[in-house]
């Protein structure tokens, strides 16, 4: 059977996908800039060869598209002549811009207690219309498991057309406030698109800033819970925590180090706040700065030997670098009032920052100094980027309430994330890659 053929029989059969409502995500994903000129990729639908309750082409699309860098055709986008007789014409799709064809199905898996979902994806420009980029690939996955099964598919498409992994499995982490609860103050978890919510800490004093060791299994924050300012390490799966700070005066904004053996932090214990560092490895707490102004926010470069900090040094706040072995530190940034709260952007020597114009908004400074407005809301803060550095989820207030929101990093996707509950969510991190 021709390629074609086999690709429009895919089409066919997916009335065994139920109508039944799938689970609700934490946070609702709504768009409110999409991309016309992203790289077109069609994504069909899947075949079901079981009931199913999840719609795995649907999440493939949607993951697509909030990268930045796709504008995903769906089956209904399609013009007439792209699928005849459930033939699918390559041709036709040729001309439209496309450059590969993602389908599949979904089976039954062999013991019967689970799903094996197959995928393919064919390119459609030049040398490579219709044939496959790469080998049909097999994902097991129980109910439970089928979404992370469509992220996977996602994942690897992204990579196998950019060169770049995809960070769709990817984790957050961010604090909810419920006004009246008997514990307002819940530090979450979800899956980078709000499904698959879990809580981690609940508590009746404010909880801040939470950040993700390296492997992905536990969460350093700030907590309030004796009504002062301390900073603990919390293991997601055993719940232990242990304290890492609690000095007289202020204990404020962790960050895990990339290689994973230290915690950088803001203290006030010497007078002004400085930025130290804890080095996991041998226990011992280092100071990195010392300066009569405020130096706050740390945040690691790649190589775990420099920090990123906002700091008054300069009359107003910008963002500064200082190497912890020299401890020499320079001005980064100098386009703008002000600056605050950088987070490198991975694989590049850009950094996203919350600047002021016309309010606070999340920016991408290039390695030029220059700076590019990627928002046009106003209160914007807790800016974090996708360990493979194409999105940025941030704090925002949108229909006058605190919530989270998403903007790639080119500036091309913009989508906010209200709450399905009540509260107001603010501090968002986003987790590191999964293993493969």
């Amino acid at each position: 059977m021709r390629l074609s053929k086999v690709l429009g029989a895919l089409l066919l059969g997916i009335s065994m996908l139920t109508a039944a409502a799938t689970a609700q995500a934490a946070l609702q994903i709504e768009i409110t800039g999409g991309i016309n000129e992203g790289r077109r990729v069609v994504v069909l639908p899947f075949k079901y060869n079981v009931q199913a309750q999840t719609d795995v082409s649907s999440i493939v699309s949607a993951d697509l598209m909030r990268s930045g860098k796709f504008s995903p055709v769906t089956y209904n986008q399609l013009p007439a002549a792209a699928i005849v007789n459930n033939t699918v014409n390559f041709d036709a799709l040729a001309s439209m811009g496309a450059e590969a064809v993602v389908t599949g199905e979904v089976n039954s898996s062999a013991d019967g207690n689970a799903y094996s979902v197959v995928y393919q994806i064919y390119g459609v420009q030049g040398g490579n219309k219709g044939k496959l980029l790469t080998e049909p690939r097999m994902v097991n996955a129980n109910a439970a498991q089928l979404r992370q099964a469509a992220h996977l598919i996602s994942d690897r498409t992204y990579e196998l057309l950019t060169g770049q992994k995809g960070a769709f499995r990817t984790r957050i982490a961010y604090i909810v406030y419920r006004f009246g609860d008997r514990y307002p103050y819940q530090l979450m978890t979800a899956d980078y698109d709000g499904y698959n919510e879990i809580p981690i800490l609940r508590s009746t004093e404010p909880i801040m800033t939470p950040n993700w060791s390296p492997d992905g299994k536990r969460l350093v924050y700030v907590s309030f819970e004796r009504r002062a300012p301390a900073i603990f390490v919390q293991d997601i799966f055993t719940k232990q925590r242990t304290k890492l700070a609690s000095f007289k005066g202020l204990n404020s904004s962790p960050a895990w180090s990339p290689d994973g053996n230290k915690i950088a932090f803001t203290l006030s214990k010497d007078g002004q706040p400085e930025i130290y560092y804890y080095d996991l490895v041998n226990s011992r707490l280092n100071r990195v700065t010392t300066n009569r102004a405020i130096d706050t926010e740390p945040s690691w470069s790649s190589d775990s030997q420099s920090i990123y900090f906002t700091s008054e040094r300069g009359g107003r706040a910008q963002i500064y670098s200082v190497n912890i072995n020299t401890k020499e530190a320079q001005r980064v940034t100098y386009q703008g009032a002000m600056n605050l709260s950088a987070r490198p952007i991975p694989g590049s020597d850009a950094l996203i920052v919350i600047t002021r114009s016309n309010g606070y908004r999340v920016a991408r400074v290039d390695s030029d100094g220059s700076i590019y407005m990627l928002t046009t809301s106003s209160l914007d803060e807790s800016p974090s980027v996708s360990p493979n550095g194409s999105m940025v989820i941030f704090s925002t207030v949108y229909q006058g309430r605190k919530g989270l929101a998403l903007v790639s990093t080119d500036g091309r996707f913009k989508a906010n994330l209200p709450s399905s509950t009540s509260g107001e969510i603010s501090a968002p991190a986003w987790g590191p890659l999964p293993e493969r």
